[in-house]
């Protein structure tokens, strides 16, 4: 199956290179809000980030600590394009939403688990794992609770259950999967293998929709690709002390890199090429029609939906102190 031009183009409108090894040593979450400016988070320093639309930095909050606006150990983050920033301490056992346009901040205990997500929307702030201590329940299985800032209160709305052993090829999703989701609260996921199947799921009724494009080939991995993975492998086992043992890299990548639902309700999926092929995005309508694909921006680290049109991107750089990262508008062909 070939690919057919997309009818959009992204056109950048800001680009950032920021070199502040002091502020942002090890940065691991970024977002830009809708004013433009960027936030970055640091999750040695625990801070989060401020810099205006040409990178001169503003502000930096947070800190290691366990009052007030301080960090222990930052396990899951989300920014929201409003300037809300949602951060779940693991060690402090709490979350905390703050706003980076105001001092308001709140704060709430949080019971950690396997593959901590949070996500901020229009209903709340949703919070994604299985709690370490619920014994209930399988250990695969995904709970999703709703935090409402007005009420104080938090409640779970959807339960998924998962085989964590020999998955089903029918299951949507996997413990340690991404999940994505709308104001409304419906989500997207897929299973980490090498189909084309991303769901879209509403909580309320369970309706699931299949978004897939059929007769795309499985990508291989390439043998430097290879040789890079059983390096990467080895030198994990030796930071763990653990020994390496008996290791085969797959044949195919997993079929995505990342996907993601738009202001617009459309879901972009950028998923897996051959070595030395630029990453293609494929586009589908909020009823799972694809509508065609175009190239990902050069040496893309990541991509997701900024809010009025806008797509923010962080870009991989060979300068461990120097970040990078742009801002796209998605432009109607």
């Amino acid at each position: 199956m070939s690919d057919k031009s997309a009818p959009v183009a992204l056109e950048q409108i800001n680009r950032w290179s920021i070199e502040a090894p002091d502020l942002i040593p090890n940065p691991s979450v970024a977002g830009v809000l809708l004013d433009g400016s960027l936030v970055i988070l640091d999750r040695s320093l625990n801070t989060i980030n401020h810099f205006d639309s040409e990178g001169n930095h503003l502000e930096t909050r947070g800190g290691r600590g366990r009052g007030p606006g301080e960090y222990q150990n930052m396990i899951a983050i989300d920014i929201h394009p409003d300037g809300r920033v949602a951060v779940a301490d693991l060690n402090s056992a709490r979350v905390s939403i703050s706003s980076l346009f105001s001092e308001e901040e709140t704060t709430f205990p949080y019971e950690t688990g396997w593959n901590p997500q949070v996500h901020l929307t229009g209903s709340g702030l949703v919070i994604l794992n299985h709690p370490f201590s619920m014994m209930t329940t399988d250990p695969g299985d995904i709970l999703m609770r709703i935090y409402d800032s007005e009420t104080r209160e938090t409640e779970e709305f959807y339960q998924m259950e998962l085989e964590m052993e020999n998955p089903p090829f029918e299951q949507i999703s996997c413990t340690f999967c991404d999940f994505q989701f709308t104001d409304e609260l419906a989500f997207y996921t897929a299973p980490r293998d090498t189909s084309y199947r991303v769901f879209r799921v509403d909580p309320d009724t369970g309706e699931e929709l299949l978004f897939t494009r059929r007769g795309l080939p499985p990508v291989p991995y390439s043998q430097e690709e290879k040789e890079q993975l059983r390096e990467g492998r080895e030198r994990a086992m030796q930071v763990t002390g653990m020994e390496p043992g008996e290791y085969e890299p797959p044949e195919f990548k997993r079929r995505f890199f990342d996907f993601f639902p738009d202001g617009e309700g459309r879901l972009w999926v950028v998923r897996h090429t051959e070595a030395g092929e630029a990453l293609k995005i494929d586009l589908f309508s909020p009823e799972a029609e694809y509508l065609g694909s175009l190239d990902a921006p050069e040496n893309m680290r990541s991509i997701r939906y900024a809010g009025n049109g806008r797509l923010f991107v962080q870009f991989n750089n060979d300068n461990p102190d120097r970040w990078e990262g742009g801002v796209y508008r998605v432009v109607k062909l």
